[in-house]
């Protein structure tokens, strides 16, 4: 016969029950925990500043700005807005204030270059094919100030060092902007190498450059920093801002510097962007921004150029020799070449006849440019390639 202990088991169960109430009770603390860093977790996200571009319906209220604990990184003078650090719980705020027009989050814009080198190709070839250096004799770019908006500019270089005139450096915030990445370099040599009699010369080698640093070591920059730089031309009275740059958000606060700097007469330029027949890049897909596609020493479209309906000018852009830091030189390739190429030319048109506004320069180089691929504009090479002599032509007639 078998004897069962009732008390034993009688104690188990105590045992049981004891042990589950711990577990329980562990449990709960866990989660009680997991919970509290959680929210821990949530607030310090909330509380991260990341930074963005607010733009105003009436004056730019920075008081409003810094009440929410905002960092204010610039307060710009032709147009309504300021980019500052705000907490990500302060964008609702800033939103509903009724001043407040938009808020879009800062984001990275960079260079428009290609590493694609073709051996052997004629070093200046693309001077020669849109005809500019037949007409420098003539007009070669005095008394037009050129902003380059890009990664600075080596100004010591001796095919710059005589059309330098300043400029500011957005990333280091101070006055010395420096080229620690060489593309600005490269660009500005395209634009306005000095004729020193070296062998290499720029499109208008007597225009005065300025370099205005918005894009680092690595070639990139915020898009408040570019809107800086636009800014600053237009305070500063230039009459050409060259941008080799892009990228594929359409910012609301730079559209509206572009249009302030169109209105204020000053040639906008872009590079139409190196993403193989993607759609045109920002701030070149803008209308009041001249498009800039770049083509191959065949006067093919290059196979890297970003292609639509807002290319409005083609460019040499394939191999391109130009300025590099250190007082040498370098070939590149990209629509950040082709671009540079317009910048000099529209600062030949400027120095050949001062009084001309930004829409009778796009007509001119327009209506003067060598058409190619379809008849009529397309896609590829918008209203063909820039002509220099036919250009400099339409003026004197």
């Amino acid at each position: 016969m078998v004897i069962v202990n009732w008390k034993y088991f009688s104690n188990l169960n105590w045992w049981y029950q004891l042990k589950k109430k711990f577990i329980l009770i562990a449990v709960s603390l866990f989660y009680i925990a997991a919970v509290i860093i959680a929210a821990a977790a949530a607030g310090q996200v909330l509380d991260e500043k990341i930074p963005v571009i607010i733009g105003f319906r009436n004056s730019p209220d920075a008081e409003f700005v810094e009440s929410l604990s905002g960092e204010i990184k610039y307060q710009y003078h032709s147009i309504p807005a300021i980019a500052a650090k705000v907490s990500r719980h302060s964008i609702s705020d800033l939103k509903n204030c009724p001043n407040v027009e938009y808020v879009e989050i800062d984001s990275e814009v960079c260079i428009e270059e290609r590493s694609l080198l073709i051996p052997n190709e004629k070093a200046m070839w693309g001077l020669s094919r849109i005809e500019a250096g037949t007409v420098n004799e003539s007009f070669k770019g005095s008394g037009v100030k050129v902003a380059v908006i890009d990664t600075g500019i080596d100004y010591t270089h001796p095919d710059l060092a005589a059309n330098y005139h300043g400029g500011y450096d957005f990333v280091n915030v101070d006055t010395d902007p420096m080229d620690d990445f060489g593309h600005g370099t490269h660009v500005a040599g395209t634009i306005a190498a000095a004729d020193d009699g070296t062998g290499f010369i720029g499109v208008a080698p007597d225009a005065s450059i300025y370099a205005l640093k918005a894009l680092d070591s690595n070639g990139c920059g915020w898009a408040s920093d570019i809107n800086a730089a636009i800014d600053w031309a237009i305070v500063n009275e230039m009459d050409i801002v060259s941008m080799s740059l892009g990228g594929s958000t359409d910012f609301v606060s730079m559209r509206k510097l572009c249009q302030e700097a169109n209105d204020e007469g000053i040639v906008l330029v872009a590079a139409s962007g190196n993403g193989y027949g993607c759609s045109v890049s920002y701030p070149a897909a803008y209308g009041t921004v001249i498009a800039v596609s770049a083509t191959s020493v065949i006067d093919n479209c290059a196979s890297f150029s970003n292609i639509g309906e807002e290319v409005e000018l083609s460019a040499p852009g394939v191999n391109i020799r130009s300025t590099a830091p250190g007082g040498g030189y370098d070939s590149k390739s990209g629509t950040s070449m082709a671009a540079p190429h317009v910048s000099g030319l529209a600062a030949l048109l400027l120095s050949a006849d001062n009084t001309l506004d930004t829409l009778e320069v796009r007509i001119i180089l327009s209506s003067t440019s060598t058409d190619l691929g379809d008849k009529g504009k397309d896609v590829y090479f918008g209203n063909g390639l820039i002509n220099a002599s036919a250009a400099l032509q339409a003026i004197r007639n």
